[in-house]
């Protein structure tokens, strides 16, 4: 009855502590990137299932590292939920459940639940900034081996960064294009086959090796079929095929090729496959303690709760003056105002921005700006590196970054990043800085580190990210360039106090 009351209390407790993150989480979930998590979790409890027979015949809890992953636990949930990183929250969860284990397993158990550990840590979603950079990479080869493909059969194609003209069509790698949507999902099934279908662990380690490369190929394939598609049957036929079908298609693909080598792996070794644990006749344990110390980290849970709601309760959203009212005419420049559709802004989730397009009156230069404002921040709404923004779909690369520091001289008292972004004939100068609370920080990371501690201790998360481009000319140097946007950030950078509050 006591192991009983105590598991329902750790369960009531874990579920009051993490409700506000389900929805976050699932949200997540239902992308396309990461729908195969909904299967993660059967996954893991079947995997454990499976494994109970090498669970040692003694059973002995081992409380100190329960209690310390505990304490881990609770440090990444505050951390997260101060610094509005949701992925952070998501192990969190992840922790609590090993912390079970050790409560009432114990660390000579971890030979049967490492494995569906292992398994459910893919249920948690890597932060979204950590994606864009990633991906970007996975895009260019990608595209890179497609057009390869696509040249050996003789199709004339053209790339452009991750952008592949094909004369009919034009094929956009982006993120759902990049090979991620593939890439999680294939390491997780890697995983699994090497654990199903091999039985020595320098051949599990090949198969999940492979998985990457895999995916990669795999989706170059994909975008090759395209190609072909529209050059020999229809435009219709490909863009179908591009959007609809060919996921399924190409995740099968996978699924064969992994097999396969998981399959000839096994035929390479020289010996017999290890025989796996045989069943045992049941394991004891003296089940004193383990009760308690279940309760007492309900006890804790619950401890956790109550810091929550004291910490992250009763925000501080400042006065301020909406970007409605900020004046289009910038010293020799004027701008005009841009509008983003319900979309744009949900995915921004900011509370205000102010993008516009601003003409030099004498030289008819144009720099675009782009700021959001946020009241408040938290996962899933929260200012981020602009980076993967910048990059896009339009075939950018960076070519140089790096922190301009302050130059009150040239009417700038405080430092920037500069991004200097190219593609083939074209080149892209890029300034931003985070402003928040009174301060200009150009460092995402530490962004992070000072929205955790203003959350606490000002009870304010507010903000705003800031950045400002000018496409090159052909005969244009970067000095040159930076020297535009510094006289554009002088008088522009002096009429923020009323829109962002210090």
């Amino acid at each position: 009855m006591a192991a009983l009351f105590s598991f329902i209390s750790v369960i009531a407790a874990w579920v009051m502590l993490y409700w506000d993150s389900f929805p976050p989480l699932l949200r997540r979930w239902n992308t396309d990137d990461y729908s195969y998590c909904w299967l993660v979790v059967p996954l893991a409890l079947y995997v454990a299932w499976q494994r109970k027979d090498l669970l040692p015949k003694v059973i002995t809890p081992s409380p100190g590292s329960g209690y310390l992953t505990l304490l881990l636990s609770g440090v990444l949930f505050f951390l997260g939920k101060a610094a509005a990183v949701d992925a952070l929250v998501f192990a969190s969860m992840w922790l609590t459940v090993v912390s079970v284990v050790l409560f009432v397993y114990g660390w000579r158990s971890m030979k049967a639940f490492f494995f569906p550990l292992l398994v459910l840590a893919f249920a948690v979603p890597p932060p979204p900034f950590i994606n864009r950079i990633l991906t970007f990479k996975l895009r260019l080869i990608s595209s890179d081996i497609s057009v390869r493909m696509m040249q050996f059969i003789d199709i004339p194609v053209f790339r452009e960064g991750n952008v592949i003209d094909l004369g009919v069509i034009q094929l956009h790698v982006v993120d759902a294009c990049s090979g991620l949507r593939y890439v999680f999902p294939t390491i997780l099934l890697g995983i699994l086959m090497g654990y199903w279908f091999n039985s020595r662990t320098w051949q599990r380690v090949l198969v999940v090796l492979s998985t990457v490369p895999t995916a990669i190929f795999a989706n170059a394939l994909r975008i090759a079929i395209v190609g072909y598609l529209a050059r020999n049957v229809s435009v219709e036929t490909a863009e179908s095929f591009f959007h609809d079908a060919s996921g399924v298609v190409i995740y099968v693909l996978s699924i064969i090729v992994l097999a396969t080598w998981s399959l000839l792996l096994n035929l390479l070794a020289s010996r017999k496959p290890e025989q796996r644990a045989v069943s045992r006749p049941g394991y004891y344990g003296v089940p004193t303690g383990r009760a308690l110390h279940v309760f007492l980290m309900a006890a804790v849970l619950g401890i956790y709760f109550a810091g929550n709601m004291y910490l992250f309760t009763g925000r501080v959203v400042p006065q301020r003056t909406s970007f409605d009212n900020f004046p289009l005419e910038i010293g020799d420049y004027i701008g005009k105002k841009q509008f983003y559709d319900d979309k744009i802004i949900e995915s921004l989730g900011s509370d205000d921005y102010l993008s516009g397009i601003f003409r030099d009156k004498r030289t008819g230069r144009e720099i675009l700006l782009m700021v959001t404002y946020y009241d408040y921040q938290e996962p899933q709404r929260a200012a981020h590196n602009p980076v993967s923004c910048l990059l896009g779909g339009g075939g950018w690369s960076v070519a140089s970054s790096r922190d301009l520091p302050a130059d009150p001289q040239k009417g700038r008292p405080f430092k920037v990043r500069r991004l200097l972004l190219d593609k083939p004939g074209q080149q892209l100068l890029a300034f931003y800085w985070f402003q928040q609370r009174g301060r200009v920080i150009t460092d995402e990371y530490m962004n992070k580190v000072y929205l955790a501690v203003d959350s606490i201790t000002q009870k304010r998360t507010d903000g705003a990210l800031i950045r400002v481009e000018l496409l090159l000319r052909e005969d244009e140097s970067v000095e040159q360039g930076q020297q535009i946007l510094e006289d554009f950030i002088k008088n522009f950078s002096s009429r923020l106090k009323p829109y962002i509050p210090e």
